[in-house]
């Protein structure tokens, strides 16, 4: 074909694209007429689904901040405080300033952040918008008060029951704002807030360069429920019941630091838990299963001092200490050596280099680097990695031991092949014998219970180390399907079962059996797993968990999880270790500011997303022949 016929068919088709665009643009605008124009109210409506979905209208407002995505746009309101005023446009590369006043052409979408699966709910929004620009530099909307001079949220109740199973992605639902948390923060989604008087009860977390969040209260926490509710070191303690779907702390605020959002010159802070953070203000929005208020004016921070804690127990003759770590994911590899060296440096200076430490997350001699593929099991180089950094931190020379799981058969991360292991220091306690509970059907798929028997002044102690089924798969506490789904849960009740049994087989052929449960159980201290199931029932109870004896009890914390301090981490006794047994959740990582990736906080080293604990249990030394019957 000659080049004479190539042009001529060439300018033919760009003649029918601009005659088709040209009579597109003409239809769009012609029809613009004809587009409803609506107050945000409106779009929003008085539920969680815009009544509007699907719909092109046409809307004006200020804009309130500027995303990387987007903008969130609010005007003066329709008159329903159930209705949100504020929305969020999705467009890239917008050329709207915060306080321009403009008009949006778009259409009303409901957008589930990561999909349906992921279980969150969805957000109101205007997508593939025309923006006019009518003016700039115009004043904000007043932001309204979260807090005792504005609008309280409900502190207990996220959903009310008798609403009950509902799916708040498809379904409408009830919408009670002054009774129900997940409808309150509805009815201000893309709305700009102020937080009055805030209080950190999380520390910040990064996860990229991109987004970091804490956790906080209003009010310094006046109005939180129960009474007791507030820890003595700034968090709020967690006491959801028998099944975990009681008070979840609805009143916990989630703040967002997003760098495209933030005023000029202002960084993500390094919140402390107990940091007083003064009236912060932002813009609503939701991501990754909480509403959040997503910072965009500075604020000033009053520090709270807080510091590691220092265990006050300790071992001597007839003393025994025993502790409890998750040590998160560690692995012997150059990634860790940061995290290798404070862990070590806390079990020496923090927890006192107990006798017996219980550990979970023990990954394998090449970590994650060699991929599910990898047939490696044996983490030889992880304990004895450890073990010298103890030493070299001014510890005792611990010996250590485990059994390798299955290749890929214990959960956690891909290839790491996590399991439990112990050190121990052999200049105050005996080896006698060990095992992996192999045989108990429940833990099929995560790690095994891993038993060592210690010889203490005469006595044996038997120490049983979990790491229960995990959490990981729930659905948001603030997600679509109600009630949201607490994943792990039968696995967890079927291993508490498993274990009581186990304890009971003991405690049968031998009454005066000393024996310990501990680890991380992924569960709460109240929930039925830990209170009924574990320690059996009132009238066979063989075991009694030791978080309620805490040194400072209110105090009992282990995790926290969005803002929410819990205990995850548990030390259950046999009646022949009660009387005399002292135990301390001792609070050195929870606190404290993670960065994991040091995206943002260059300083920070994480040693675990776990408190260790730390019990002490006194064992006299009455002579062979009383202790050889005690055996």
């Amino acid at each position: 074909m000659d080049f004479f016929i190539v042009s001529r068919l060439l300018n033919i088709y760009i003649k029918v694209l601009s005659a088709t665009f040209s009579a597109l643009i003409y239809i769009y605008i012609s029809d613009r007429s004809n587009i409803p124009a609506v107050a945000i109210g409106d779009i929003q409506g008085a539920a969680h689904l815009s009544p509007l979905t699907g719909l092109v209208v046409q809307t004006k407002g200020i804009v309130t901040g500027v995303a990387f995505n987007g903008f969130y746009l609010q005007d003066e309101g329709n008159g329903d405080e159930a209705a949100s005023d504020g929305i969020f446009v999705s467009i890239c590369n917008s050329e709207v300033r915060v306080g321009d006043a403009v008009r949006v052409f778009g259409g009303v979408s409901e957008v589930i952040p990561g999909g349906a699966d992921t279980g969150n709910l969805s957000i109101t929004q205007l997508t593939s918008p025309d923006i006019v620009r009518i003016s700039s530099g115009n004043d904000l909307p007043e932001a309204v008060v979260i807090g005792g001079s504005g609008r309280m949220p409900p502190t207990e109740v996220v959903i009310s029951d008798d609403e009950l199973p509902v799916n708040l992605q498809t379904e409408a639902g009830n919408f009670d704002p002054n009774q129900d948390a997940i409808d309150f923060y509805e009815s201000l989604e893309g709305m700009r807030v102020t937080v009055e008087d805030a209080v950190a009860v999380s520390p910040t977390r990064v996860f990229n360069l991109f987004s970091a969040e804490a956790f906080t209260l209003p009010n310094q926490g006046a109005f939180a429920t129960p009474d007791d509710v507030l820890n003595a070191r700034g968090g709020i303690n967690r006491a959801s019941g028998l099944d975990n779907t009681g008070d979840q702390n609805p009143e916990r605020l989630k703040i967002q630091f997003t760098p495209t959002l933030l005023p000029n010159g202002f960084n993500t802070p390094a919140l402390t838990v107990g940091d007083r953070l003064g009236s912060i203000t932002g813009v609503v929005g939701y991501s990754f299963g909480n509403f959040e208020v997503n910072i965009t004016e500075p604020f000033e921070i009053a520090p709270s001092g807080l510091e590691q804690e220092v265990t006050e127990l300790a071992g001597d003759e007839d003393d025994l200490t025993v502790a409890s770590y998750n040590v998160f994911n560690l692995s012997p590899l150059a990634a860790d050596n940061d995290q290798r060296i404070l862990l070590a440096e806390q079990i020496v200076d923090n927890l006192g280099a107990p006798d017996i430490i219980g550990l979970q997350e023990i990954q394998d001699n090449d970590g994650t680097t060699g991929g599910v593929g990898s047939t490696v099991t044996d983490a030889t180089e992880t304990l004895q990695t450890l073990v010298d950094a103890i030493a070299a931190a001014g510890g005792p020379t611990y010996h250590f031991f485990d059994v390798a799981p299955v290749d890929d058969a214990s959960g956690g991360v891909p290839g790491g092949n996590f399991r439990n292991a112990f050190l121990y220091n052999p200049e105050r306690v005996s080896l006698e014998s060990f095992e992996s509970l192999d045989d108990l059907d429940a833990f099929e798929g995560t790690r095994n219970p891993l038993v060592g028997n210690f010889s203490f002044n005469g006595h044996l102690v038997t120490v049983v180390n979990n790491h229960l089924t995990s959490r990981f798969g729930s659905t948001p506490i603030y997600g679509g399907p109600q009630p949201f789904v607490q994943a792990g849960e039968t696995e967890r009740e079927a291993q508490a079962q498993a274990l009581n049994d186990y304890i009971d087989g003991i405690v049968d052929d031998n009454p005066n059996a000393n024996i310990i449960v501990l680890g991380d159980l992924n569960t709460f201290e109240f929930t039925n797993d830990l209170s009924e199931i574990l320690p059996g029932t009132a009238e066979e109870q063989v075991l009694t968990n030791l978080v309620g004896r805490a040194i400072d009890d209110d105090d009992a914390y282990s995790f926290i999880f969005d803002g929410n301090s819990q205990v995850l981490d548990h030390m259950f006794v046999t009646n022949t270790l009660l009387e005399e047994a002292e135990f301390d959740i001792v609070h050195v990582n929870n606190d404290f500011p993670r960065d994991d990736g040091r995206f943002q906080f260059e300083d920070t080293v994480v040693a675990s997303d776990h408190e260790p604990l730390v019990a002490k249990f006194t064992l006299e030394d009455d002579g062979d022949e009383e202790n050889e019957e005690a055996e």
